[in-house]
């Protein structure tokens, strides 16, 4: 099952260093010859790995590292080989280890190009909008019912950034599902003017009576 790791991490200093984007991609070095070595069936670059650092355009302290696996087992020998353990602990210089959250989604490769003709992947995009959203475990159905429904008009207004939509692997709590929505877009500003398009209401109105949170960030890759 493909998987997607997602992984915030926070700035000590609160700012981007270059101090710091150097220790993360020492850091990816060390997994690049370790995935070489060890998971044969991964993509050899990184891009092909869905590996990369973006920087929160809300909170410049908070940094998201990306990478995609064949399984959340495969990822787990990665974290405890100790070449994780080693280059990890080495981040606390830089990073407030304590605060690293981790999640999975299912059955996706987030960050891979569609190979569509003109697309522009979330790799390639200058700015990455990621909406967590909440719902009651037992909407998911009819909300990916929904979601099929209206898709369309958040793709059409997007295009050609690509519209990707994933489900998390661990729940939080057993009666609440979590999808993460991500899109790609030339600017903070474009995104925001999705709300006011004639085809939002109709999207909104599809969607929106299913969420119980939700949480949007915009990132800026750096690395």
């Amino acid at each position: 099952m493909a998987v997607t790791e997602l992984a915030w991490l926070t700035a000590a200093l609160g700012v981007l260093t270059n101090e710091a984007k150097e220790a993360i991609n020492q850091a990816l070095i060390v997994q690049d010859e370790w995935t070489a070595l060890n998971t044969p069936d991964l993509p050899k670059d990184r891009d092909g790995r869905g590996v990369a650092l973006f920087q929160q355009v809300e909170d410049p302290a908070i940094w998201l590292l990306t990478a995609h696996w064949d399984s959340v087992e495969q990822h787990g020998v990665w974290l405890e080989s100790p070449e994780n353990k080693k280059v990890f602990s080495g981040l606390g210089d830089y990073y407030e280890l304590e605060k690293t959250y981790l999640c999975h989604l299912e059955n996706i490769w987030l960050f891979n190009s569609s190979g569509v003709p003109g697309e522009i992947s979330l790799l390639e995009s200058p700015v990455i909008s990621v909406g967590r959203i909440t719902i009651l475990a037992e909407k998911r159905q009819e909300f990916e019912k929904q979601w099929e429904e209206v898709k369309g008009l958040l793709e059409d207004f997007a295009k050609p950034y690509v519209v990707k939509l994933a489900w998390r692997i661990e729940m939080t709590e057993p009666s609440l599902e979590e999808f993460v929505l991500t899109c790609g877009w030339p600017s903070v500003e474009r995104h925001k003017e999705w709300a006011k398009d004639p085809n939002f209401e109709k999207y909104a109105s599809a969607l929106l009576p299913f969420a119980q949170s939700q949480d949007i960030k915009h990132y800026q890759r750096v690395l």
